[in-house]
C-alpha cells in the first residue's frame, strides 16, 4: 500500500498538467520532475542497503551503482523541470532495468519487483503525460 500511496505525486502532477492555467501547468512539471529525481534517490539507495545488509551481494558494482542516481539526480535538477522530464523518465527506466537484472540473480524479492512494475510505469506514464501536455499538442 505504501508503494502506491507513493505515486500519488506523480498522479497527480500529470492531472494537474490538463490545466489550462500556465501556473499550473508549470507547478506539475516542476512536482513530477523533482518528485521523480527524489525516486530515483531513493530506488538507487535500496541497492546500498541491500548492500549493506547482504555482505555477500556487496560487490563493488552494487554499491557504485547505488550512488549513481543520486548523482544524476544533482544533474538533472540543475535543468528547468520542463527540460528535465525526459531524464527523469530514463533515470527511472534505468533504475527498473537495473532492478530487473539484479532481481534476475535472485537478490530481490519477487514481491518487490511485482510492485515496482507496476509503480514504474504508473510513474513514468504520468511524466510522459506531462510531457505532452506541455508540448502544446
Amino acid at each position: 500500500m505504501l508503494g502506491w500511496l507513493g505515486v500519488i505525486p506523480f498522479v497527480a502532477a500529470a492531472a494537474g498538467s490538463f490545466s489550462p492555467d500556465p501556473m499550473l501547468m508549470q507547478f506539475s512539471a516542476e512536482l513530477g520532475a523533482r518528485y521523480g529525481v527524489s525516486i530515483g534517490i531513493f530506488l538507487g539507495a535500496v541497492h546500498w542497503g541491500l548492500a549493506l545488509d547482504h555482505h555477500q551481494h556487496a560487490t563493488k558494482w552494487r554499491l557504485i551503482w547505488s550512488v549513481l542516481p543520486s548523482l544524476a539526480g544533482v544533474i538533472i535538477m540543475l535543468m528547468p523541470a520542463n527540460a528535465s522530464l525526459g531524464y527523469v523518465i530514463a533515470l527511472l527506466g534505468l533504475c527498473w532495468v537495473v532492478d530487473v537484472l539484479i532481481a534476475s540473480m535472485g537478490i530481490l524479492p519477487s514481491w518487490y519487483m511485482r510492485l515496482r512494475h507496476g509503480l514504474t510505469l504508473v510513474a513514468i506514464l504520468s511524466l510522459g503525460v506531462i510531457m505532452f501536455n506541455l508540448s502544446g499538442f
